[in-house]
């Protein structure tokens, strides 16, 4: 896809399968089953793991498309690090979506050490949106934790379902529009 249009590095971090499968649903609307998928590419060494899309929205009158490219933060990220530094690493991105799964309790020390890992490393702040995957049967009680983890890193948080594709265009939607946002206050 040749640009014209502003382009955006958008880090999909947490949970892998959770964000491959909103990468894949996000890209392919008509995906039948994208943690299959998900499963089947994080189960390569080197999965793929960058995706692209276009991304409309408006901001006071004007309407903003914003290229976005979609890079998966997986296990492999770490050996990149004996060629590349964290802060090099991190600073390539504009924005983020942390993928949530609140079945894995560590998620609720680790998510938050590494959105303050990528402030230090970067030296500031970049927009961040938290989802968790209505379809994976959660509780209304794990998808509150999740909610209360966003609301207490001051994060937007959001309600995906993998499976029949709802609220996956609005991440991306709610995403672009924070960005344009920041960058026309």
């Amino acid at each position: 896809m040749s640009s014209e249009f502003d382009t955006y590095k958008i880090l999909i971090a947490g949970d892998q399968e959770l964000g491959f499968s909103l990468c894949a649903r996000f890209i392919d609307r008509k995906l039948v089953d994208p943690r299959m998928l998900a499963l089947e590419s994080l189960a390569e060494d080197w999965p793929e793991d960058e995706w692209r899309k276009l991304v409309s929205v408006s901001l006071a009158g004007n309407i903003h498309t914003l290229e976005l490219h979609l890079e998966l933060h997986g296990p492999w990220v770490w050996t990149l690090y004996g060629v590349m530094e964290p802060r090099d690493y991190f600073r390539r991105f504009e924005a983020a979506i942390i993928a949530a799964d609140p079945r894995h309790t560590d998620s609720y020390t680790h998510l938050p050490s590494f959105i303050e890992s990528i402030g230090a490393h970067i030296g500031g702040t970049i927009p961040m949106i938290v989802i968790a995957d209505t379809s994976e049967g959660l509780t209304n009680d794990q998808l509150d934790k999740v909610e209360d983890m966003a609301k207490q890193l001051d994060l937007p948080f959001v309600k995906v379902n993998i499976q029949t594709g709802e609220n996956v265009e609005s991440v991306f939607k709610k995403l672009a529009q924070i960005i344009c946002e920041e960058e026309n206050p």
